[in-house]
């Protein structure tokens, strides 16, 4: 119990730190996030509107560093938390471990609406379900780029959207790797 207690507060001593540097540039563009206790898929309710709450966080993780998005992950907003461990992910960024395990220890309850379900879930439910639909999107991906001789726009349209969803780089060793300290972790739990 006691190494609970210790390594929240180096976590929290951590955390302080790395606040000193989040640039003004990251603030500002997290400043309408700050507030907003749930999140959101790229694209949500029955017409697949953009959602705007996704669009304004792609823009923080453009200008966003992985220090400035682990930071995020643990201090930030519900919607700042979920969607920059996710980025952390994506950006096969080793602390995204970190992120999961300190929610799968201290779990943290918000809405989340994929699509035009909204769903209550942990955040580290959230955080496994982004790992394990990484392959779909790596696997298309891969697959579009095979034919790259033969791509028409609709391929580059697609592969532009994957591209987007931050899928650009990660490769499936990587996400195995993840499942597997995952998987170690929900096994350590139970």
């Amino acid at each position: 119990m006691r190494y609970k207690y210790f390594y929240g507060f180096l976590l929290t001593l951590s955390l302080t730190m790395y606040n000193a540097q989040v640039s003004d540039a990251v603030k500002k563009l997290a400043k309408p996030l700050e507030n907003i206790s749930y999140a959101e898929s790229s694209h949500i309710g029955a017409g697949g509107e953009e959602s705007k709450i996704y669009n304004q966080f792609k823009k923080v993780a453009q200008a966003a560093n992985n220090d400035e998005l682990y930071y995020f992950a643990i201090n930030g907003s519900n919607a700042l938390k979920v969607y920059a461990g996710k980025e952390l992910f994506k950006r096969n960024d080793k602390r995204f471990v970190e992120v999961y395990t300190f929610y799968s220890s201290n779990p943290l309850m918000m809405k989340y609406t994929l699509g035009c379900v909204g769903k209550n879930k942990n955040i580290a439910e959230l955080l496994k379900d982004e790992v394990y639909s990484a392959p779909f999107y790596i696997s298309l991906r891969d697959q579009l780029l095979k034919n790259e001789d033969k791509q028409d726009e609709i391929v580059k349209t697609q592969l532009a959207q994957i591209k987007e969803e931050g899928y650009g780089k990660l490769t499936e060793e990587n996400v195995k790797s993840v499942k597997i300290q995952l998987e170690k972790i929900d096994h350590k739990k139970n």
